[in-house]
């Protein structure tokens, strides 16, 4: 008896993120090539927003992989204006309060 794996709607395509794949993935430590492997096995969350807030021309950019989430909010030329690195548990959310 084979058992199928539950595979969520396909990830958004690479031009959709704003900013070069190979840039999420060196900020989260990983290679380009396993950063799209990951997507793909819906190992990392993908959330895009597009000019959402008070500043129009500004779109939202959010990854997840582990306990890991990078943030960035980059312009419609494709510029990262701000970008944070957040660990949600662990020894490294321990030291990033302190």
């Amino acid at each position: 008896m084979t058992r199928k794996r539950w595979r969520g709607p396909t990830p958004p395509p690479s031009a959709d993120l704003f900013v070069q794949p190979v840039y999420i993935a060196d900020r989260l430590g990983l290679t380009g090539d396993d950063f799209e492997r990951y997507r793909n096995l819906g190992l990392i969350s993908v959330t895009v927003e597009c000019a959402c807030w008070e500043h129009r021309d500004l779109n939202r950019v959010q990854c997840r992989l582990g306990n890991r989430v990078w943030e960035a909010m980059i312009d419609s030329e494709g510029t990262v204006v701000f970008e944070a690195t957040t660990y949600l548990r662990g020894k490294l959310a321990k030291m990033c309060r302190d």
